[in-house]
């Protein structure tokens, strides 16, 4: 390994170090309680060098939610493959649902903090992950809307409704209050609803 690789490999090690402890903090005080101070205390260097990889707290957090992003894509791989626009739809709500379920603390950044958006508006910075995954749902209900012969069907508000639906349901859920309507199997009154929703679109 040359000295530039090796360089190089320690730069990338010390920003997942960087993030990591980040994501420590907020789990343990909020998005309030991070700070590049603590940050730089918990992995033992000073705020100088954090700055070195991130301008403010606000890009170490729009980082976070873009690592989220590229987790929550891993589960949606049978969504990829699915060749029917109108099941890929189904596949894709409920991969939604189980990454927020098994990744809560990953959810919360991604999709219930306000700082990334904040840095998105101050430094321009493409939303490039999420928006990657919001414009496959699009491209997937407009091809279902086209199989399905839906008219006057705009497929990104289809897209947006869709998304609102899955995280109101995962919202309901986590905070448990899903279960005063089924406490049983709140998972397939979940399903029941995606299927629910999917009905009044496209059947």
């Amino acid at each position: 390994m040359s000295i530039q690789e090796r360089k190089d490999r320690e730069k990338a090690e010390l920003k997942e170090h960087i993030l990591e402890a980040a994501k420590k903090i907020l789990l343990k005080s909020g998005k309030k309680g991070l700070s590049i101070r603590k940050i730089a205390g918990m992995i033992e260097y000073s705020p100088a060098t954090i700055y070195l990889y991130f301008h403010d707290k606000d890009q170490i957090l729009h980082e976070l939610m873009e690592m989220g992003f590229m987790r929550m894509a891993k589960y949606m791989v049978s969504a990829y493959a699915e060749k029917d626009p109108v099941l890929r739809i189904r596949e894709i709500g409920t991969a939604y649902v189980r990454f927020a379920l098994e990744n809560r603390d990953w959810y919360d950044i991604m999709f219930n903090s306000d700082e990334p958006m904040k840095h998105m508006e101050k430094c321009r910075t493409d939303w490039n992950e999420g928006m990657a995954m919001f414009n496959f749902l699009s491209m997937t209900c407009q091809e279902a809307i086209t199989k399905m012969k839906v008219k006057d069907m705009n497929p990104q508000i289809v897209a947006l409704h869709l998304w609102s639906c899955v995280h109101g349901l995962v919202n309901l859920a986590i905070t448990e209050r899903i279960n005063i309507v089924e406490n049983d199997h709140p998972e397939k009154l979940i399903g029941d609803v995606l299927d629910s929703v999917m009905a009044c679109m496209f059947i």
